[in-house]
């Protein structure tokens, strides 16, 4: 997944989130992009960031799945809530999406924090990272 505006991704989650954000990574089949990892999060994602790719590739492949399954429309966002992370993941196709982290204690509005991300995640109209209101970005 290609990002036009990886800086702004970042300052619209440190806005809803705070210092409570802990790693924004976007990834496609071969692998994936690290946008932000907080200092204290480096050498935890390094060592399960391979792991958490494949699983991540797994649930884009099942989305039709649960779509089927729940039949209340696109899925949009699975959310992981862990002792020391919750976990946010946006599958944009198959096999591409966004992933975000924040603190166990993050208290973001879950409805708000989901549409600040959704707007850097590609759908069949508009390129990530941009919102129809915004101007293109070179």
């Amino acid at each position: 997944m290609v990002l036009t505006d990886r800086q702004t991704l970042v300052d619209s989650l440190r806005a809803e989130a705070g210092e409570a954000l802990r790693v924004i990574a976007t990834y496609d089949r071969e692998g994936y992009e690290s946008v932000y990892v907080r200092d204290d999060v480096v050498e935890r994602m390094s060592a399960r960031a391979d792991a958490v790719h494949d699983e991540l590739i797994l649930q884009g492949i099942g989305r039709g799945h649960l779509e089927d399954l729940f039949d209340a429309g696109e899925l949009e966002c699975s959310m992981h809530r862990f002792e020391e992370l919750t976990a946010f993941h946006f599958a944009a196709e198959e096999s591409t999406g966004l992933f975000v982290s924040l603190d166990p204690d993050a208290d973001v509005p879950v409805a708000t924090f989901a549409e600040a991300c959704k707007r850097y995640v590609p759908d069949e109209d508009t390129e990530p990272g941009r919102d129809e209101a915004s101007p293109p970005t070179e």
